[in-house]
């Protein structure tokens, strides 16, 4: 899962370049408040027309190709993930081959200002407030929660907070909020009763799916952890457990630990975690682990 963020706010940005296309490229910042507006800008490698951004059957803009580039701005109104899908015309009028994203639309960015004394000391000034954002509170609030599970278990603790934060939009998705979902953990059964649906499923392109709904955040960190990551009780569809087992192995034997993090998130890749390519995956959670310093964890 991925996402996009407005150039007016401070939370934690990356520049994606999608280049798994023979064709074309696509640059565009990593998560987006909602009412702004997110530009892709596309840079073709052989003529092409036009570039076209659709949401499912949704066409969400197009613009021509003027020389080799084309630029498209898109407003989002819905707050939600955002499966994208870019797709350019050639001269011939075939199509190229689809890029894809997962876009997170949040809420704007709030602000707490931290009280600080007001009363003067002697002939000092005031100390400025510390201005903290939603992205480290939300890293702060469930650091010390991840951290002990992970140390008990042997897992990567700067990894899972960093996916945590960037699958949840810093714990600010409609999944997040509503069904602690910090993960779009989907849910198989047929019990509905502990099961989350879009608002707006047909705008989500999300008609007919349901996600697992927890009643704390807690579970669902621990859920994604037991279940997803060690393959507990074996019930959840996918194991990813081979990857746990190698990162382990990888750090008995005393690899570095950047390079037993990385090693650990590409096998998660290979294993089906994400459609994205592996180099993308890896670059977000490692720009996010040295953003927040999640390695001191």
């Amino acid at each position: 899962m991925i996402f996009l963020f407005a150039e007016s706010c401070n939370r934690h940005t990356v520049v994606k370049y999608a280049d798994e296309n023979n064709d074309f490229k696509v640059k565009y910042k990593d998560v987006v408040s909602l009412g702004d507006s997110a530009t892709f800008t596309f840079e073709a490698y052989n003529k092409l027309n036009q570039v076209k951004v659709l949401e499912g059957n949704n066409l969400l803009g197009l613009s021509k190709f003027v020389g080799k580039k084309a630029i498209v701005k898109i407003k989002f109104t819905k707050k939600g993930e955002k499966e994208l899908v870019f797709v350019a015309e050639k001269e011939d009028k075939k199509l190229t081959k689809k890029i894809q994203a997962l876009v997170v639309v949040v809420l704007p960015e709030r602000k707490i200002t931290a009280e600080t004394n007001t009363k003067p000391v002697g002939k000092k000034k005031n100390v400025p407030a510390t201005k903290i954002t939603d992205a480290q509170i939300f890293i702060n609030d469930i650091s010390a929660y991840v951290g002990e599970r992970c140390k008990k278990n042997n897992l990567p603790t700067s990894v899972v907070i960093a996916m945590a934060a960037l699958e949840s939009g810093y714990g600010k998705s409609e999944l997040a909020r509503n069904a602690n979902n910090f993960f779009g953990l989907k849910d198989w059964t047929k019990d509905r009763s502990q099961a989350y649906q879009y608002t707006n499923q047909a705008y989500a392109g999300e008609v007919g799916n349901w996600y697992k709904k927890f009643n704390s955040r807690e579970d669902c960190l621990d859920f994604f952890m037991e279940e997803l990551l060690m393959h507990k009780t074996g019930k959840w569809r996918n194991d990813y457990s081979p990857a746990v087992r190698a990162y382990q192995e990888n750090t008995k034997k005393g690899m570095d630990k950047y390079e037993a993090i990385e090693k650990f998130i590409g096998h998660l890749v290979d294993l089906g975690y994400t459609t994205l390519p592996k180099h993308q995956y890896i670059s977000r959670l490692k720009k996010l682990i040295s953003q927040y310093n999640l390695m001191d964890l």
